[in-house]
């Protein structure tokens, strides 16, 4: 009994670790989004981005996602660039809770 209760106990600690880092337990607010589009006849060379506020916890990848609903549709190499290129002066690796920044939107 000793024993099924430990492996139970690991098995639970692992599913709990894979859960935290797949789905996340950090809330998100969509309610922040400052959503602005650039015009529909865009130029070859601008971006139609979302202006949106950074909260805690939150990366430039897993923005990307959420405003793509799930995948992104271009690598993410690509999508670092447009992010960077959209906001001067701004790493991608550094940006900052409750700032706005803009990022790209991929069709």
């Amino acid at each position: 009994m000793k024993k099924f209760i430990i492996t139970s106990l690991i098995i639970l600690f692992f599913y709990s670790a894979y859960f935290d880092l797949k789905v996340g337990t950090l809330p998100t607010s969509a309610k922040n989004d400052a959503e602005v589009q650039v015009a529909n006849s865009v130029p070859a060379d601008e971006v139609v981005y979302k202006e949106i506020q950074v909260q805690p916890g939150e990366t430039v990848l897993t923005i990307l996602e959420r405003i793509h609903n799930g995948s992104i549709p271009v690598s993410i190499e690509k999508a670092v660039s447009e992010f960077e290129r959209l906001n001067p002066n701004t790493s991608a690796h550094s940006i900052q809770a409750n700032k706005t920044y803009r990022f790209p939107f991929f069709d």
